[in-house]
């Protein structure tokens, strides 16, 4: 009998066959739609556990579902409330804003930041608010929609504008359940700040008004003697024992550590960080292309317009004048060896005949110029007195003219006495000037817009006469023969502008002008970089998305994926400069590349958004709203006002937070037993030298040794407590050459009276302070008297007070810890 494996084959051909087309069958059919199954979410723990409360376990799909209708219900609502003012009306619901200046609304009355985060919060305290016996059936739910759009909606225009704003998704039912949800989880939350807040203001009792007051207002001159803690580090044990270490480690693995942190709680959680590439577009790099498109011809044909249109124009004084003009005279004097007498003589002649002639061009008199102009005052009562006597014979026009009052505009041919006027003024050098000068000086008397007009006539001149208040008339002519009207005539030649300003030459001008003839085409084009480079990098983002999509539900392979998008060479077609990360960056250490110090584009009347690390990472922001991080390859544009630069930015790489093993940290963990013992020691040694001189009989640069004199710092300050940053925000104060003092070290320093003692560490507790204050400033009754004042007051019981925080906070934790309420969103799927 045969033995040949060909042989064993052909007698069992057809059950092998039938066995590799079920095989076949299995691996092509079946496989992939179990893949298919398993990774839209069949199998187990294909929902994982978002949070759990009250032994109630959220799933990630039920949070995503309610997230997702939340979304939808918001920005139902945001259409409601535009089309509700549209109509006429207001929306009168509790909590509800619009800025009329911006057209803006700012708060619907239920969170407008739907997330993950606040949608798990808002079923727990949902939740805790059944539990408390509150309740909001639909006819309560159908009156806050009345109110909300003022009665300008009926209930069926609410249904039929909800099914088209959600694209029929959501229905009645839907969002009263919404509603209701969100109203009472607000309700319950707001009941933990009952007695400590009037509205949006902090109660605060008036001896708290009193601290915060101080707080403010009160400040301190002291000496400190630093005792470092990094001195005592060679006198602790380099090798902890092992319970030490696991106990730390096990304390501060899920508290994250920044780069700079100087908490001094242990910390070692890896936050989380990314890889980043970006894009910039600097407005000033596309002037300089702008520019360079111009010609010689085209700044200069530029130039000359706007001069004669009277830009460019630089004020000079008479003496200035004189010393441009002495130079090329004198010059010119030594080149023939001529005398410097003549020289200065012709120097003089030109400086005095130049304005001279433009005076008389532009007054139709050959006075000098300094003769021609005075006050408006002093001219409007020369005008009268030099017409009163030598235009009356040639005009026939009496002397009362000069009176009219400024509404009655007659010309100098018409009679129109008003009020007479006696012709027994004494004489003033005004009085004695020619026809002439009377035009001129009505002139002067002119509007400033109007200098630049013709020379006036003597119609024109005897109308400006008319006007002048006669109150003026009456001081101006008392005023006439005073000797400060010459100076008040030259101060008036100086206002005179063909006189007091010359031109800028081209030289001087010419970038200014080719810089403002390029600024708006190169902000368009800088706006059509900008916008082509997001379009191209948020094209790449959709494809990809898809890409991923695809994958998932197996209609793609990874091979498939579209071909990256290459920001360098994009950057070098759009006239844009490109940059990368060499390193992970996370939320503190991306302020040290170049789009950290960049803004969100702002809204409204703000000029910028939020900071680029919050928006990349993802933050809390003050407001309460909750900033997404971004996700890998989704472009993130933000602006540098102040350098003029816009970036658009995406994460290449992302790493999530993690916790590392206790044997990647274990040399930080030791560090850290080892500097919490320092602290001890320094703090000890800071205590002796305290009580070493609190008799009194010795000072600090007594006790301090000689090589240690360097961290004795005298005289510091004055200082507050608190500095006041704008509304309702303060921080600590910052004490000049001190190293980060905190809330600690100022309670200790304005707790402790003159010539006493006191010893405080600094915030991040690697120094303790032996600190003397020297004077407090103003002094107490000082201060009563300005704390007596309601605005103070008032700004210091904004500032609310830390028992409130405790409050709250303690509420917040007790709620946690009686529900068992537990978040793991950050945990791995």
């Amino acid at each position: 009998m045969s033995s040949s494996p060909f042989e064993i084959f052909r007698r069992n051909l057809k059950p092998l066959m039938v066995f590799l087309t079920l095989l076949a069958l299995f691996s092509f059919v079946v496989l992939p739609a179990l893949d298919t199954y398993m990774r839209r979410g069949g199998g187990m723990n294909s929902d994982p556990v978002a949070a759990t409360f009250d032994g109630v376990e959220l799933t990630r799909a039920r949070v995503a579902r309610t997230t997702q209708n939340h979304a939808a219900v918001v920005r139902f609502l945001s259409e409601l409330a535009t089309e509700t003012i549209n109509r006429g009306g207001v929306p009168q619901t509790p909590g509800f804003q619009f800025d009329e200046q911006s057209g803006q609304i700012q708060s619907l009355g239920i969170d407008s930041n739907p997330g993950e985060e606040a949608t798990i919060n808002t079923l727990r305290f949902y939740s805790e608010s059944q539990k408390a016996g509150f309740e909001l059936d639909d006819t309560a739910i159908g009156n806050w929609l009345t109110r909300f759009t003022d009665g300008t909606f009926t209930d069926s225009e609410i249904v039929a504008m909800l099914m088209r704003s959600s694209g029929n998704q959501l229905g009645q039912q839907h969002l009263y359940e919404q509603l209701r949800m969100h109203l009472l989880a607000d309700l319950y939350q707001r009941g933990s700040l009952v007695g400590l807040t009037n509205g949006q203001i902090p109660v605060v009792t008036p001896l708290g008004q009193w601290e915060n007051f101080l707080k403010l207002n009160q400040k301190a001159t002291v000496n400190a003697y630093g005792v470092l803690v990094s001195e005592y580090l060679d006198q602790t044990d380099a090798e902890p024992s092992q319970s030490d270490i696991k106990e730390v480690y096990e304390e501060g693995k899920k508290r994250l550590s920044y780069p700079g942190d100087q908490s001094p709680l242990p910390s070692f959680g890896r936050p989380d960080s990314a890889q980043i590439e970006w894009v910039a577009a600097d407005l000033q790099q596309f002037l300089e292309v702008e520019k360079a498109k111009f010609s010689e011809e085209q700044i200069r044909a530029e130039y000359e317009r706007r001069l004669a249109g009277g830009d460019f124009q630089l004020p000079v004084g008479s003496d200035e004048e004189a010393a441009a003009e002495e130079q090329p005279a004198t010059a010119e004097a030594a080149a023939e060896v001529t005398s410097e007498e003549q020289t200065s003589e012709e120097t003089a002649e030109e400086s005095t005949d130049e304005p001279a002639t433009d005076a008389a061009e532009e007054t139709e008199s050959s006075e000098p110029a300094a003769e021609d102009s005075s006050m408006n005052a002093i001219a409007d009562s020369s005008v009268r007195l030099v017409m009163f006597q030598d235009e009356e014979p040639a005009t026939g026009e009496p002397a009362a003219d000069a009176e009219t009052p400024a509404e009655t505009e007659t010309p100098a041919e018409t009679e129109a006495p008003t009020e007479p006027e006696t012709p027994s003024e004494p004489e003033t050098p005004a009085e004695s000037d020619a026809p002439a000068e009377t035009e001129e000086a009505a002139e002067t008397d002119q509007p400033a817009e109007m200098s630049d007009e013709e020379p006036a006539t003597e119609a024109e001149s005897t109308e400006s006469a008319e006007e002048a208040p006669e109150t003026e008339s009456e001081e101006t002519e008392e005023e006439a023969t005073s000797e400060p009207a010459e100076e008040a005539a030259m101060s008036l030649e100086l206002d005179d502008e063909p006189e007091q300003t010359k031109p800028q030459s081209f030289e001087e001008v010419r970038d200014q002008i080719a810089t403002e003839m390029a600024l708006e085409p190169a902000r368009n084009a800088l706006d059509q970089a900008v916008t082509e480079a997001n379009k191209r990098m948020r094209l790449y983002f959709s494809e990809r998305a898809v890409h991923e999509s695809n994958v998932s539900v197996g209609v793609q392979k990874e091979s498939d994926a579209p071909e990256r998008l290459n920001l360098k060479k994009m950057a070098d077609e759009l006239g844009l400069t490109y940059g990368k990360t060499e390193k992970l960056v996370n939320r503190v250490s991306v302020d040290e590349v170049a789009p950290g110090t960049s803004y969100g584009l702002g809204t409204g009347f703000n000029r910028r958004g939020p900071p680029y690390g919050a928006m990349m990472f993802g933050a809390q922001m003050q407001d309460g709203s909750m900033l997404p991080p971004q996700p890998e390859f989704s472009p993130l544009r933000s602006v540098d006002l102040e350098a003029g630069v816009t970036y658009i930015s995406w994460k290449t790489e992302d790493v999530p937070t993690f916790i590392p093993e206790l044997d990647e940290v274990r040399d930080e963990v030791v560090l850290f037993i080892r500097t919490r013992e320092a602290r001890k020691l320094a703090k000890v040694a800071a205590e002796e030298i305290a009580a070493s001189i609190a008799d009194g009989n010795k000072t600090l640069s007594d006790v301090v040794p000689e090589d240690k004199k360097s961290n004795l710092i005298e005289n510091v300050g004055p200082f507050s407590w608190l500095e006041q940053l704008g509304f309702m925000q303060t921080v600590i104060a910052e004490v000049p050459k001190l190293d980060a003092v905190g809330d600690e070290f100022m309670r200790e320093v304005f707790a402790t009276p003159l010539g006493e003692y006191g010893v405080a560490p600094n915030d991040p507790q690697s120094v303790f302070y032996v600190v003397t204050p020297t004077e407090f400033q103003p002094d107490v009754e000082q201060l009563r008297e300005q704390f007596r004042q309601p605005q103070q007051r008032f700004m210091a019981q904004l500032l609310g007070n830390q028992d409130a925080r405790n409050i709250v906070r303690g509420f917040y934790e007790s709620v946690d810890e009686r529900t068992g309420f537990e978040m793991r969103l950050s945990d791995d799927e």
